[in-house]
């Protein structure tokens, strides 16, 4: 790989210093960090089953590290960029949780938007390589 491959090591220090508080897998975040593919990061002997990966890239304002994560109850999920400046968005995110209706015609209508909304969110997963 090239150094234009990859993300500078001051720069992947940052996102394992915002990111280690909140995680055991950042221990597995490679080094040197390759740019432009999805990686999944293993919590070390098992202490997660936490699934998380990660993508980093640069773009006209810096460097980034898109992470997608889903938690160890199956049922939440947070997708969210980290850039080089120390500041974190949250991004569009898979709806797990079903919400439940008494009425059956709102219960197909959230159904129906759940879906819809799921399916352009899994898009934009796996055009990131972050879908699992």
């Amino acid at each position: 790989m090239t150094s234009e491959e990859l993300v500078p090591a001051r720069v992947r220090d940052i996102f394992v210093t915002i990111l280690k508080p909140g995680t055991t897998h950042i221990a597995a975040l490679p080094d040197p960090l390759p740019m432009g593919i999805g990686i999944g990061l293993i919590a070390p002997e098992g202490s997660s089953r936490e699934r998380i990966v990660v993508r980093a890239e640069h773009d006209e304002t810096g460097y980034f590290l898109d992470i997608y994560k889903e938690g160890n109850d199956g049922e939440t999920s947070s997708h969210y960029r980290v850039r080089e400046d120390g500041s974190v968005t949250p991004l569009e995110n898979l709806i797990l949780v079903h919400r439940h209706f008494d009425d059956p015609e709102q219960a197909r209508q959230e159904r129906e938007r759940r879906g819809a909304h799921n399916k352009r969110v899994v898009e934009i997963l796996r055009a990131k390589g972050l879908y699992m």
